[in-house]
């Protein structure tokens, strides 16, 4: 399958790896705002009997790396995480060399650097949101004008309710796996890789039932090279959801929300103690599409967040998860 862009030039043909919300809601409705509804990709998922609509289903990789040129074709591996090596181990071996890999990008650190050495015989981007997001852009842009000074801390909550899946699934075993991943990759992003553990307290899920050890919510707090300190908040038991984020300066302080869903894909950031703030049309998950694809045929530079940093964010998770401290949350004053 090959299609044409605007200006003639071929696409190289898209194959979604594994159909779940991921595949259907996040990867395809993204190529859908960049290319059209009428944009055909090709599916690869046993799940499946027949093709959704807008695509032509497949019944294996080979399958799809034989439907056009191999190294072209770029593969959404959007499979559950516990299958992205194999996944992406076999796409490699079948001479795929471009590869988008949703998040997480493995179950544990041990897979991921695996990944990272496979990145030396293909292009693996993994997906990275809010390092996309235009509102860090503006973040980033105010503290490089130097308007709050040096930076010094930065909090991050990334809260909501998540009672009824948790009640429901076993698909998670602690809150560090639900938001704060999200939330070390933008820290990370902004304030560097070299970090340290200062404390990861966790809190259980009261249901009307029982309780649910470490799925309430926890808090990780790093400790940046150079001294910044970033706390990162995700409360499950939340009433309503809310992604700020507030970045302290020597001089100042900036106040940022990103968008809470794509119902209303807008965000808002202002500095503190100043009139007005601005209000930023914000679909990071597409524009991550969009610049990753731009790398993969050669037209744009890499994509904020690469594997390495994704790789080190599962590390700090890991740490984080196994020195957790069981508390209350009502016992946290940190933030």
């Amino acid at each position: 399958m090959r299609t044409s862009t605007e200006d003639g030039r071929e696409r190289p043909p898209s194959v979604i790896v594994g159909y779940g919300h991921a595949g259907r809601d996040l990867h395809h409705q993204a190529l859908r705002s960049l290319h059209g509804a009428d944009f055909e990709v090709l599916v690869v998922d046993p799940a499946l009997t027949e093709a959704p609509p807008g695509t032509r289903l497949l019944p294996s990789l080979r399958a799809a790396a034989e439907a056009g040129p191999v190294e072209e074709t770029i593969f959404h591996v959007a499979t559950p995480p516990r299958d992205h090596l194999g996944c992406v181990e076999e796409l490699v071996a079948l001479g795929a060399r471009r590869i988008i890999l949703e998040k997480p990008i493995a179950p544990t650190s041990a897979e991921s650097r695996k990944l990272c050495e496979l990145a030396g015989e293909a292009t693996i981007l993994p997906v990275s949101v809010w390092p996309n997001s235009k509102v860090t852009e503006r973040l980033r842009q105010i503290v490089a004008d130097g308007e709050v000074g040096e930076p010094v801390a930065l909090y991050m909550e990334q809260s909501k309710p998540r009672f009824g899946r948790t009640g429901s699934s076993d698909s998670h075993r602690t809150a560090f796996q639900v938001e704060l991943p999200h939330q070390v990759l933008l820290a990370l992003h902004l304030a560097g890789d070299a970090a340290r553990i200062l404390s990861s307290p966790t809190w259980s899920m009261p249901l009307p039932d029982r309780s649910v050890p470490a799925m309430g919510g926890a808090l990780l707090r790093l400790e940046h090279v150079g001294g910044m300190v970033s706390t990162l908040l995700s409360d499950l038991t939340s009433p309503s959801r809310r992604r700020h984020l507030r970045l302290t300066g020597t001089r100042g302080e900036i106040l940022a929300d990103f968008p809470v869903s794509t119902d209303d894909a807008f965000g808002q950031i202002r500095i503190a103690g100043r009139p007005g703030r601005a209000v930023i049309e914000d679909a990071p998950l597409t524009a991550f599409i969009e610049s990753a694809y731009a790398h993969l045929t050669g037209e744009g530079p890499l994509p904020p967040a690469d594997l390495l940093l994704h790789h080190r964010t599962i590390e700090l998770l890991e740490e984080a998860q196994a020195r957790a401290v069981p508390t209350e949350l009502e016992e946290l004053a940190t933030w």
